[in-house]
């Protein structure tokens, strides 16, 4: 006798890319040179969406105009910049400006499971894109869609300092649950009196990519989104990455 597993939201929704794409599994610690969000989309729920991510959620300003340039040849060198990002933009990124807004209150705190519902896909694979700052080559990895619902009633302020949801792998000697990332550089935090934001409104869904990490021993997971958490399940992970993290930050 077999459970019928428990349909969700995220059931009906259909991930597209192109079918050859060639993936690899992203290393340990390969993503210090790297640009590129793990955003797929935030909106109303739809049957097919594009697998294209954010590639900044604040576009760059323009670069500066040369010492010897005329305006007409400043001009056309930002018009030929534009057109080649749109083209690489129309393949890997989305064109669209992220739609955000700012305050100077930060409502983080709030969004826990009464008001959101996060589902993972761990067994979905997609590729994730990300942009070698130094060769400018797309890479493109091995990764599992999250998605994230707002189930309630009101409007909820969602931090674009969110890159990504969290990993996090259950520990069966201290019972606790562990963040873990496929690398172990030092993180850095940026504090300011004013954070940026989206609306994500009743209903809306946000869709996040995370990378496979390298196979190993299957170990018990869940994805967290500030206070909002997955159920749980099995991943595989190489036991030299979980130990060789530069800390372990317990729930």
């Amino acid at each position: 006798m077999s459970c019928a597993k428990e349909k969700t939201f995220a059931d009906d929704i259909v991930l597209t890319f192109p079918k050859d794409t060639k993936m690899k599994t992203q290393e340990f610690n390969e993503d210090s040179n790297e640009g590129g969000e793990n955003l797929i989309y935030n909106g109303k729920i739809k049957s097919n969406i594009d697998v294209k991510y954010y590639e900044n959620l604040l576009s760059p300003p323009p670069p500066p105009r040369d010492k010897f340039e005329s305006e007409k040849e400043y001009s056309s060198r930002i018009k030929k910049l534009e057109d080649s990002l749109l083209k690489e933009k129309n393949t890997f990124f989305r064109n669209e400006e992220f739609p955000f807004s700012y305050s100077k209150n930060n409502d983080s705190d709030s969004l826990s499971n009464k008001n959101l519902q996060i589902v993972v896909k761990e067994n979905d694979t997609i590729p994730l894109y990300k942009k070698d700052f130094n060769t400018k080559i797309i890479k493109k990895y091995y990764a599992f869609p999250v998605f994230i619902k707002n189930i309630s009633d009101k409007i909820l302020r969602i931090p674009t300092e969110s890159k990504s949801t969290a990993l996090y792998i259950y520990d069966d000697n201290l019972d606790k649950f562990y963040f873990a990332r496929n690398s172990n550089y030092m993180i850095c935090g940026i504090v300011g009196g004013i954070y940026s934001y989206i609306e994500l409104k009743p209903n809306e869904i946000l869709i996040y990519s995370y990378p496979y990490f390298k196979s190993g021993t299957k170990r018990k997971a869940k994805m967290k989104f500030y206070k909002a958490y997955s159920k749980e399940f099995q991943i595989s992970i190489d036991e030299k990455i979980l130990k060789n993290q530069y800390n372990k930050y317990y729930e």
